[in-house]
C-alpha cells in the first residue's frame, strides 16, 4: 500500500491558494479515479482509496493546517502500514519555476513547515515528493503572504496544466521507478 498526501490548508478561504496546489492535485487524482473522499476516523483526514496503474493507493487530504500535517499523516501511515519510503507528498515549491513539476526522494524541507511536520511524524525525510512549482514572490513580497494568495485569474490555464501534470507525475511514480519517472517528468 502507498499513501499519497495532498498538502494544503483546510477550508474555502485557502482552496485556491498557491499553498494548496498539492491538495488540488490530490483532488484531481481522486476525481480521475472516479472516487470521492470520506473521513478517516482515526486520523480525521479526508481519504479515498483509488486504483492507479493497477495498484490500490490511499489518497489523503489532511484537514489540519499546513504546519500540522504530520498530526494526520503519521497516524495514516501507521494505520495502513505504509513505510515512509512509500509515502508520496504533493506540495507547493517556491524554488521551482511556476508550472514545472519535479520529483525527488528525501532532502531538506527548505523552510516548508508542512514538510517539516511530515518528516517529524514519519521520523525521516526519506519519502517521495512531487514538487509543484509556484515560483518566487515578486519584488520584496513575504513568501508567507505569497503562498497564501490565490492564483491570479490570468494564471488559471497554467494552474490547470500544473494540476494535470502533477496527476500524471503521480501515475508515473506508481508505475515506474523514481529515476525513470524523473527522466520523463523533468523534460515537461
Amino acid at each position: 500500500m502507498r499513501l499519497i498526501v495532498g498538502a494544503g490548508n483546510p477550508g474555502p478561504r485557502y482552496a485556491a491558494t498557491r499553498h494548496n496546489i498539492g491538495a488540488m492535485v490530490a483532488d484531481a487524482v481522486v476525481a480521475r479515479a472516479g472516487e470521492g473522499y470520506r473521513t478517516h476516523k482515526k486520523s480525521g483526514a479526508d481519504i479515498a482509496t483509488v486504483r492507479v496503474g493497477g495498484e490500490s493507493v490511499v489518497v489523503a487530504r489532511p484537514r489540519v493546517f499546513m504546519n500540522e500535517l504530520g498530526r494526520q499523516v503519521g497516524p495514516l501511515a501507521s494505520f495502513y502500514s505504509v513505510a515512509p519510503g512509500d509515502v508520496i507528498v504533493l506540495h507547493d515549491e517556491l524554488d521551482i519555476d511556476f508550472g514545472l513539476v519535479r520529483l525527488k526522494r528525501g532532502g531538506g524541507e527548505g523552510g516548508h513547515n508542512g514538510l517539516r511536520s511530515i518528516s517529524s511524524s514519519l521520523g525521516t525525510r526519506d519519502y517521495l515528493r512531487v514538487r509543484l512549482g509556484i515560483g518566487r514572490p515578486p519584488g520584496r513580497m513575504d513568501p508567507a503572504d505569497f503562498v497564501l494568495k490565490p492564483f491570479p485569474a490570468a494564471d488559471r490555464p497554467e494552474v490547470e496544466l500544473l494540476v494535470t501534470n502533477g496527476v500524471d507525475a503521480v501515475d508515473l511514480l506508481l508505475t515506474s521507478d523514481l529515476e525513470d519517472a524523473q527522466n520523463t517528468v523533468h523534460t515537461w
